[in-house]
């Protein structure tokens, strides 16, 4: 089952969503019709309140291997920052449903519904239909966890065309992974002389191809300086600690299946500090998917303390 489901986060999703919503409408229903003296609520009050604690326990087991998920799935800008979306509606989701049962817990040997209690149950119903929808959105449209996406094949089904114009998307580097980097497998080629090579900023540039490639993270951080800024598609990371949990891990998967090869590569010597560009050729397959790719790459570079680190990463790819 774990080789089949990258991580738990969907089983006990399923739990919460089916506990919380229907412990919601069983508490709403008769808890008002108990307050309206048209029922004895008793037996459904005590099934509710049982869902419902269940339910919680299943939300914040849902919240903490969805955690485990984002940080272990492979994933690209967009899809990151979908992910932080439907996080953030998880964490409001959970926070309502615990606090109402917490409260209902507390006034467990009550045997009439409360007013509170219903209003945060139906609220947090509210809420766990938008994370619902946003987690959906991080599967169908985004890819997160599928290790397999159907052969396009000869079946005469009428949204062939639309399969193929994705295919294509995704060669020309629309694809979901984005994170395209001069790796291991590159060999540094200077377009102007020797020195290029052996310059220390071009050595630090090869070195965390290799790290990248081969998943070094001790190395990574060795060479990448704890402020570095790294810029991809749009979205900025401010630090080495915000690139390591958010995109390091799934940088180094996407590049262990692809192959390089260095184009071009320059420095622009500043003393004490050098701008290395290279662009690179990236060819390989991802998760069932083509990649053939054109990765610029631009690192600033600076000597400090008689060591040279990653100041600046500018990624684009095209």
């Amino acid at each position: 089952m774990i080789e089949i489901i990258p991580n738990w986060h969907p089983i006990w999703v399923h739990f919460a969503i089916a506990l919380l919503i229907t412990g919601t409408v069983i508490y709403a229903v008769f808890g008002w019709k108990a307050r309206s003296g048209m029922t004895e609520p008793t037996q459904p009050l005590i099934v509710s309140r049982w869902m419902l604690w269940l339910g919680a326990i299943a939300s914040l087991a849902s919240l903490l291997t969805g955690y485990w998920a984002s940080t272990t799935v492979a994933h690209d800008d967009l899809a990151h920052a979908n992910m932080l979306v439907h996080r953030n509606w998880a964490i409001g989701t959970t926070v309502i449903f615990v606090i109402g049962a917490g409260w209902e817990f507390l006034r467990r040997t009550a045997n009439k519904a409360s007013v509170l209690s219903a209003a945060l149950f139906l609220a947090g119903s509210a809420a766990l239909l938008m994370t619902g929808l946003e987690g959906a959105e991080n599967v169908y449209e985004h890819g997160l966890g599928v290790k397999r996406l159907p052969e396009v094949s000869d079946h005469d089904h009428s949204h062939a065309d639309s399969t193929t114009e994705k295919s294509n998307s995704i060669e020309t580097g629309e694809d979901g992974h984005s994170h395209v980097h001069a790796t291991s497998d590159a060999r540094p080629i200077a377009t102007g002389n020797k020195a290029v090579v052996n310059h220390p900023a071009a050595k630090v540039a090869e070195k965390m191809a290799q790290a990248i490639a081969s998943g070094n993270i001790g190395e990574l951080k060795q060479l990448l300086d704890e402020r570095v800024v790294i810029f991809e598609s749009g979205n900025v990371e401010s630090s080495l600690a915000e690139y390591e949990s958010h995109h390091m891990k799934s940088d180094i998967e996407f590049m262990a299946e692809m192959n390089v090869e260095v184009l071009t590569r320059d420095v622009i010597d500043l003393g004490d500090s050098a701008t290395v560009i290279s662009r690179s050729r990236i060819a390989g397959n991802y998760a069932n998917r083509a990649i053939d790719l054109v990765n610029t790459e631009t690192l600033v570079v600076q000597e400090r303390g008689g060591a040279w680190k990653v100041v600046h990463i500018h990624w684009s790819s095209n």
